[in-house]
């Protein structure tokens, strides 16, 4: 070629561009490899994140591919498979469990696979015994699932299932319970009978007493002939049911507030004093009244200055209850609407507890004798409050025997405020060793030999139906000369569970005799006596625990595994002495 004539300027020129065009793409391309590297760390970081996320997630999570290999699995799966992540990333999904070939997980797969539709399904998992949902999704590059535990709620489903059987059963009790309210109430009335007449108040009292006993009687009786009739639809059943349970728990606390006007009366109150959480005690009743509340359309609140620190105190922590309670269930009975408020606060050496209420509030006249017996703030026949009257009266007597003091003022806008304080006695440092609670076994699997010595036919039935959650190992007694000849003949019987007042030979004699060649077996007595220190006579002449009737089945069978565990611990520690 020939370059004598080449312009050595243009040459230069398109030299020099070809030089900056290089820069450019050269600077373009070092952009196009750093955005690169740029996008490729935060893919990585994003990757980990996701890991991260998938490996602490609760659920069992699987990603397989179009060719059925897994390409990741958490550890949640590993543990659900019981295998390493390396005997997976892979492999073949069907290879690996080829037992799941042919079964709903295998088919679903498939399924949204050729879709591509997310699938939702529930299965069984054999190998850790629960029910899983499992969340199929499909996307380009195969399917992810997701296994969530569902056993709880497919339990739950399981037990509404059981509904009918269980109302069965608890209409059994129900039926028993009546008979024993029954018997109770005619107790009751043929005391009324021979009681004389006294001055207005008692007079009205005893009208009014007839009336609250009769009306609960009324609902139970008369709902229990209603369920006997055929074609009763399930929500009907439990209806009655509702109002028979309801009418049964009015009269029992009727019972329960004569009874403890008669303790009082006769001087038999006697206190227990134990550490109690003031804490457990305000929460506790508010717990118990919450639902009424909710049902009236009132606000129930919690008050409560007392420090952590100084929670703890001793006193007679059921007393404190049943103040509490009455208090706090008068308040619900007259206040229409609005707020209840319960609360405590500490004085100098003193805790002072309320219950203030937005009610119609207290009658002037009636503001200095409503803590008195017999008292009601309305006495008339056309008054508008159930009640006996005797709930502010057996507050105060408990208070009083507490060292305390009680007292109600009217509200300045609207409503009554009841207060009562008590002295602050500290715990003593050695009693917390003993607070704690035996642990229970659990009764189910509990068989025990039980003799049950018992004259009634009614309460006998009723208490071996309740016995035969341990067992169908019962054995019977009509006296107490019968129970202590069966307890010799049977040396291996667990638990006695002793009536007191029996024909031929009464519960507290048959407990000496069973003493004389028995130290060990529990003997548990049971008695409808409500006047006299029954408990502590039990445990004088060899007996182990107490129950009163009306017997509540929870508190038997609680009972009888806190005995037996406390007689195994014995037992246990005698061995290593």
């Amino acid at each position: 070629m020939d370059y004598t004539n080449l312009n050595t300027t243009k040459v230069a020129t398109d030299f020099y561009k070809l030089q900056q065009d290089y820069k450019a793409l050269k600077d373009r391309f070092d952009t196009i490899v750093d955005q690169y590297q740029t996008n490729k760390n935060q893919i990585n970081h994003i990757n980990e994140k996701l890991t991260v996320s998938l490996e602490n997630m609760s659920d069992a999570f699987v990603a397989i591919d179009n060719d059925w290999k897994y390409t990741f699995v958490n550890q949640k799966a590993c543990q659900m498979f019981e295998k390493q992540p390396e005997d997976l990333i892979g492999k073949n999904a069907w290879v690996i469990f080829p037992e799941a070939v042919g079964k709903p997980f295998h088919k679903v797969y498939y399924k949204a696979m050729r879709t591509k539709k997310e699938i939702i399904f529930e299965d069984y998992f054999v190998p850790w015994h629960r029910w899983f949902e499992n969340r199929v999704i499909p996307s380009k590059e195969g399917i992810v699932v997701f296994f969530q535990d569902i056993t709880e709620r497919k339990l739950a489903e399981q037990k509404s299932k059981d509904l009918n059987a269980k109302l069965e059963t608890r209409n059994r009790e129900l039926y028993e319970s009546i008979i024993q309210i029954q018997k109770i109430n005619t107790e009751l009335i043929h005391a009324k009978e021979k009681a004389e007449e006294g001055d207005r108040l008692k007079s009205a009292f005893l009208a009014n007493m007839s009336h609250e006993i009769r009306t609960p009687m009324n609902g139970i009786l008369g709902f229990t002939a209603l369920l006997k009739e055929p074609k009763l639809s399930g929500d009907e059943q439990r209806e009655y049911i509702r109002v028979i349970e309801k009418s049964g728990d009015r009269m029992l606390n009727i019972i329960n507030d004569i009874v403890s006007v008669s303790k009082i009366e006769s001087g038999q109150v006697s206190l227990s004093y134990k550490e109690t959480s003031i804490k457990d005690q305000i929460e506790s009743i508010y717990i118990i009244f919450k639902n009424e509340a909710v049902q009236k359309n009132i606000q129930l609140k919690i008050n409560n200055s007392i420090a952590e620190n100084e929670n703890l105190i001793r006193t007679d922590q059921e007393k404190v209850r049943i103040i509490l309670s009455h208090l706090l269930s008068n308040a619900l009975k007259f206040t229409a609407s609005g707020s209840i408020e319960i609360g405590c606060f500490k004085n100098l050496n003193t805790i002072t507890f309320y219950v203030k209420d937005s009610g119609i509030g207290i009658n002037p006249s009636k503001k200095d004798v409503i803590f008195e017996r017999f008292i009601q703030e309305d006495d008339s026949l056309n008054r508008s409050y159930e009640g006996a009257g005797l709930g502010l009266y057996i507050s105060k007597s408990y208070v009083d025997l507490l060292g305390g003091k009680i007292w109600a003022e009217n509200n300045s806008d609207s409503g009554a405020a009841f207060y009562f304080k008590i002295p602050i006695i500290k715990p003593h440092e050695i009693d917390k060793e003993f607070q704690t609670p035996l642990p229970q076994i659990p009764y189910v699997t509990q068989q025990l030999k039980i003799l049950v010595a018992e004259d009634d036919s009614i309460s006998l039935k009723f208490i071996s139906k309740i016995l035969k959650i341990f067992g169908e190992n019962l054995l019977i007694a009509r006296n107490g000369f019968e129970a202590v000849n069966l307890c010799k003949n049977n040396p291996d019987i667990d638990i006695v569970l002793m009536d007191i007042q029996m024909p031929v030979m009464n519960g507290y004699e048959a407990i000496k005799k069973i003493r004389e060649f028995n130290q060990d077996v529990i003997i548990i007595t049971q008695s409808a006596f409500v006047f006299t220190d029954e408990a502590e006579k039990a445990i004088e002449v060899g007996g182990n625990g107490y129950v009163s009737k009306p017997i509540d089945k929870k508190q038997l069978i609680d009972h009888i595994n806190e005995q037996i565990m406390t007689s195994r611990v014995k037992s246990l520690a005698k061995s290593l002495s």
